[in-house]
């Protein structure tokens, strides 16, 4: 390969990645590398028991529809199998709510702040949450 067609090659991906970044969207150069079901820094994660029990799925990016994950420990569906939330993200909010998409009025929603949890064991959250994104 040419030094040319590789320098050409490397500015057109920088673009494309840039502008995934810029709006939003999802490349494979941007997925979670670090999905091994240990919550590490800058990862938001569900527990399937509550916080820091049982098995997490840990994630770094954006999922509204969490019906095809399954935690790497355990292999148990993640989705309606969840007791607990943390973000370890390192500066937007971790949205997690019942709904697969887009929120509607009857979607139950859990916003936390970098650092923060939320158990859901005993509570209408329990066993329900089914989408997880960012806002920054």
């Amino acid at each position: 390969m040419s030094r040319v067609s590789s320098t050409v090659r490397w500015t057109a991906t920088a673009g494309f990645v840039s502008s995934a970044i810029l709006f939003g969207i999802s490349t494979p150069a941007l997925a979670n590398t670090n999905f091994n079901g240990n919550c590490q820094s800058s990862e938001a994660c569900i527990w399937e028991g509550d916080v820091y029990e049982h098995a997490a799925w840990d994630y770094e990016g954006t999922d509204t529809n969490l019906s095809n994950n399954y935690y790497p420990t355990t292999g148990d569906l993640v989705d309606n199998n969840s007791g607990g939330l943390l973000n370890m993200g390192n500066s937007c909010t971790a949205v997690f709510g019942n709904n697969y998409g887009s929120v509607s009025n009857s979607t139950k929603v859990v916003r936390l702040a970098v650092g923060g949890s939320k158990s859901l064991i005993n509570t209408t959250y329990y066993h329900v949450m089914s989408s997880m994104s960012w806002t920054c």
